[in-house]
């Protein structure tokens, strides 16, 4: 039997999936790592660590298969917007800041409303945050400018991971779209994102193709995996862009949904969105194919928050997750009134505002913590329904979500966002979805897929939930109050703004 491994290097695990060329999965495992947040704002990682995972992974899987030359692929996914500093020896000068660092909220500020912010934003597809490596970049070179003067490149984790097995600095289009600083039109590195950055195109990797191979020669690392010399190492997506091949969502009605940490709606375009409110993102997958949508700072975490902050509950496992959904699912529709905005950690799409608070609004002596745990559900639920009614308003329309993320595991869940967003929700495949996009890509560069519609086949359904149209009504009461919230609010939000430490 030939093997295809797909990694995908996360922001809280990285996992390995190994799948047969029909696309059968074998095995899967994963190594976490933690982030490091000493105060608000901070969110970095140790990139060396993440490394380490990345090979942990690949060894625990391969050690699962009896003739290792049969592995005929390994494909990559990684999270987005991530950005660090190496000299030319290669040593990393920074940790690596994640999407979730906002320290570069001031640049981002500065940039945004300005004609030069609109024109970087519809070059790019890139929204004007300070999750960007454009603003990361433009950060450390006034923050840290002993930092900045010794890099010798700026990078991202997969980057560094290809440095290191390859000796090489590449880039795949789909990461090198989600910085702010390549240009969808030209695939190459956009002049006015490095005007703004203070950088070259030198002091950024050379972009390439998803589809991109490299074998390696390392002998530190062809013997540990004891692979065919010529299995062909694919350099991958973002795990963004491949969620929606994991997912299946491949036609123009259909959407893929993710609810992990954070969470995110996406759809594949022929060509970028075009939202002249700037509420999304149109990142590359490969020519003439973008994956368009918008993302939320606030998912699962919010849940988390809540449990350990609020209620005083660890929330670490899947039976914590399973107890909060069964006490929100005793609280009725609408939470009794009590609307939540779920800007806790700020917020991206649609709203782009790094100072976005959380708010809960309608709070009455009848509420008990059950209202407020479904309401944060809602909440959650109502914020991706604003980026989902973006995307229709700027694109087609879609009937159909595919729903991955570890969200998947509540049955309420999953039914209350298809009430709320009055679509089909199709939970497919069990094994992480941009692992499996991975997979599918590799499969699709060697052949085994001729068509990108030939993945639909290959994709497992394990449920669907229908809409209910008299819950949704009821819902959109709720979502009325919710949706004029932060444009009422975003002035005392900026009020209440501090600036990081």
């Amino acid at each position: 039997m030939n093997y295809i491994i797909g990694v995908d290097i996360g922001t809280t695990h990285t996992k390995a999936v190994v799948t047969s060329t029909t696309g059968e999965v074998l095995y899967e495992d994963k190594a976490h790592y933690p982030i490091l947040q000493p105060s608000r704002g901070f969110s970095e990682q140790n990139p060396v660590q993440i490394f380490e995972a990345v090979l942990q992974v690949m060894n625990k899987v391969l050690t699962r298969i009896t003739i290792k030359k049969d592995v005929i692929a390994v494909c990559f996914s990684a999270a987005m917007h991530g950005i660090m500093a190496i000299n030319k020896y290669g040593v990393p000068l920074t940790n690596l800041y994640t999407w979730a660092d906002i320290r570069a909220n001031k640049y981002a500020r500065g940039l945004k409303d300005t004609e030069k912010g609109k024109l970087i934003y519809e070059e790019t597809g890139t929204a004007i945050h300070p999750m960007s490596p454009l603003c990361k970049i433009a950060w450390i070179r006034q923050e840290l400018p002993q930092v900045f003067i010794h890099t010798y490149k700026f990078i991202s984790i997969k980057e560094y991971v290809f440095y290191r097995l390859f000796n090489c600095y590449i880039v795949d289009y789909s990461i090198a779209s989600a910085t702010g600083l390549f240009n969808n039109s030209t695939f190459k590195w956009n002049d006015e994102s490095l005007v703004f950055a203070g950088i070259t195109a030198d002091h950024l990797s050379e972009p390439v193709p998803t589809n991109h191979r490299e074998v390696l020669t390392n002998s530190i690392f062809t013997e540990r995996f004891a692979l065919n010399k010529e299995v062909p190492f694919i350099i991958g997506a973002s795990d963004g862009c491949l969620a929606i091949l994991g997912s299946g969502a491949m036609a123009p009605n259909e959407a893929a949904l993710t609810i992990g940490t954070s969470g995110a709606i996406r759809k594949l375009n022929s060509q970028p969105m075009n939202d002249k409110q700037g509420r999304l993102f149109a990142y590359v997958l490969e020519d003439k194919m973008f994956v368009c949508g918008g993302a939320s700072n606030n998912g699962g975490i919010v849940l988390k928050w809540f449990a350990e902050n609020i209620l005083s509950k660890t929330f670490s496992s899947d039976e914590a997750f399973s107890w909060f959904m069964q006490n929100a699912a005793t609280a009725p529709l609408g939470s009794g009134g009590l609307i939540f905005l779920p800007y806790i950690y700020g917020e991206r799409s649609p709203v782009w505002d790094a100072d976005a608070r959380g708010v809960f609004l309608g709070m009455n002596s009848t509420h008990t913590s059950c209202h407020f745990m479904r309401a944060i559900l809602e909440g959650i639920s109502f914020s991706l329904y604003q980026i989902l009614q973006a995307m229709e308003e700027s694109g087609t329309g879609i009937d159909t979500i595919y729903a991955s993320g570890g969200f998947i595991a509540s049955d309420f869940w999953l039914q209350l966002l298809s009430d709320i967003f009055n679509k089909k929700v199709i939970v497919s495949h069990a094994a992480d979805a941009s692992a499996m996009g991975a997979i599918f890509l590799a499969m699709h560069t060697l052949g085994f897929i001729k068509d990108w519609e030939e993945i639909k086949s290959l994709v497992v359904t394990s449920a669907v939930f229908y809409p209910d149209n008299k819950s949704h009504l009821e819902y959109n009461k709720n979502f009325h109050v919710f949706s004029s919230l932060y444009k009422k609010l975003a002035p005392d939000f900026a009020s209440l703004a501090e600036p990081f430490a």
